[in-house]
């Protein structure tokens, strides 16, 4: 093999909440093309127990080991070297781990009942929700790592007594990749336990909660190395024990806003640098989470922010993602969820196809409503949220998923406007990244709700932020415009327009209003 022409390569690990991939990316430094090569797909699930729903950690750690198995051969095969490796995962989950570097327990999966009573008991001794949004700044939601700390502390403190470190999921795995306990700052962020001031930990709200303080570590930020691949590790995917662990944004969102294709401000012309001063930057990274706002230089927090309600989590170079959290495409993976639990086998396509079919905005739910966040039983909820808001209950499974389509882009279109006022600003375009780009329906039918063009793509957002921002690690990238200029000339973006969407996307104010009653209404 040719050493002296090899390609320098990166592994990104990339979990959703539901699937996770190992993709490989190869940066032409020439031409500053991105190529990517998936090598593994696998799917993952809580696994309920007695005691909640918990992840299966070690299978997940299974198919991470595969993927560098894989990952070393491709390279062998395609004479390339591989770089370096990182892991990004969904938010707010962790694990303990003790003073011998094993796991304490399990790691619960953030949608745990349990965590529902505990953020209303740590909502009245720190003097409810605006007054935590104060300090954090971040939106209140049943499963910020807050109050599932909380839940735990109460249910198993002797766990707590004996801790090391908290580690959240990407934290664990860089460290049974690099023997290195280290905790990254976008996906700490996702807490709670941040100060929005500062984007430290509040060491005086943890000590408030009576958490201990030694198990919360310095952070970290995107790009740092987190130490060398382990030996045993390089040796079992046939690779160079030099290989680099390096934290991306390590909470998936973060990696996947750094792959959002914005203009960088340099790039501009001096009209267009006055015109942005209004303009806010809109994003939306959908998959089994939507997640839709802007990036911000400093965080924002006000009551009407408190009140939609927006986020402050960090992201790439000190910025923040000034965002709202909203249910998405997890209420249809639910629905075929049930299908298929059912005996039936059907695919994403085909339920799309069914409710392309079906008669737009005749049932309509408030995606953020807590009992469609809880798995189970989801089409039985929808049709019960139907009864009783005097709605046409869904009769087929095109009209329950086509409920779900045109809830979620109407909330989006809510959220817009909110965003506008909040900002004082305007949204002029709308541009999605992540897997739900590939649902043209939801694409479609968000244009005409939006009445805004719609810039989609690229898909594999996260992951290419991931593997970007390990080339910024690298030394091969200088930082977060590098990282987009380098998405801008490697990824098409599609373009969706009002006046040519079908009119049936298209909504008057009846509609908005309905939605919006809805809405009011279930709160």
């Amino acid at each position: 093999m040719d050493k002296k022409n090899q390609a320098n390569v990166y592994l990104a690990i990339d979990l959703g909440a539901s699937s996770g991939r190992a993709i490989i990316g190869r940066l032409d430094a020439q031409s500053r093309q991105l190529e990517l090569e998936e090598i593994h797909r696998f799917e993952h699930h809580p696994c309920p127990t007695p005691v909640g729903p918990i992840w299966d950690l070690t299978g997940i750690w299974l198919n991470i080991v595969q993927g560098l198995k894989l990952a070393g051969s491709w390279c062998q095969q395609n004479n390339a070297k591989l770089c370096s490796v990182g892991v990004d995962t969904w938010g707010v989950d962790w694990t303990l781990v003790g003073p011998s570097g094993e796991q304490l327990g399990q790691s619960h999966c953030y949608r745990d009942p349990q965590n529902i009573a505990a953020s209303e008991r740590v909502l009245e001794k720190l003097g409810g929700k605006h007054s935590l949004y104060e300090r954090t700044g971040v939106q209140h939601m049943f499963i910020n790592s807050i109050f599932q700390i909380a839940a735990r502390l109460e249910q198993a403190p002797e766990l707590f007594s004996v801790a090391e470190r908290l580690l959240f999921v990407p934290d664990l795995f860089h460290y049974w990749l690099s023997g290195e306990m280290t905790n990254e700052r976008t996906i700490a962020s996702t807490s709670g336990l941040l100060s929005v001031k500062t984007g430290e930990w509040d060491w005086e709200l943890i000590k408030e909660l009576g958490f201990p303080e030694s198990i919360f570590g310095e952070l970290i930020e995107p790009g740092v190395v987190v130490g060398k691949l382990l030996p045993e590790l390089a040796q079992i995917a046939g690779v160079a024990d030099e290989v680099a662990v390096i934290a991306p944004g390590t909470h998936d969102t973060a990696s996947a806003i750094a792959a959002v294709p914005f203009e960088s401000q340099t790039e501009r012309s001096p009209e267009a640098k006055e015109d942005a001063k209004t303009t806010i930057q809109t994003y939306l990274s959908s998959g089994t989470w939507s997640l839709l706002g802007a990036e911000l230089a400093d965080p924002f927090v006000s009551k009407e922010s408190c009140e939609v309600p927006f986020t402050n989590e960090r992201g790439l170079e000190s910025t923040v993602r000034f965002l709202k959290n909203i249910g998405g495409l997890w209420l249809v993976q639910e629905l075929r969820r049930e299908y298929l639990e059912q005996g039936n086998e059907i695919s994403f396509d085909e339920m799309t196809e069914q409710a392309r079919l079906a008669d737009p905005f005749r049932t309509l739910i408030d995606p953020n409503a807590p009992q469609f966040a809880t798995p189970r039983a989801m089409a039985e909820k929808i049709r019960t949220f139907a009864r009783q808001t005097d709605q046409l209950e869904p009769e087929t499974l095109g009209d329950l998923v086509r409920c779900c389509l045109d809830s979620l882009a109407l909330c989006y279109r809510a959220t817009v406007d909110q965003l506008e006022t909040v900002l004082n600003g305007r949204v002029e375009t709308l541009h999605i990244v992540g897997g739900g780009v590939q649902n043209r329906l939801l694409n479609e039918i968000t244009c005409g709700v939006m009445n805004r063009p719609i810039l989609c793509g690229p898909v594999e957002a996260t992951a290419i932020g991931n593997l970007l921002t390990q080339a910024v690690g690298n030394g091969q990238l200088n930082g977060l415009d590098d990282i987009r200029g380098v998405v801008r000339e490697s990824f098409e973006v599609e373009t969706f327009l009002p006046d040519e969407v079908d009119s049936g996307f298209l909504v008057g104010d009846d509609v908005l209003q309905r939605y919006q009653e809805l809405v009011q209404a279930d709160s």
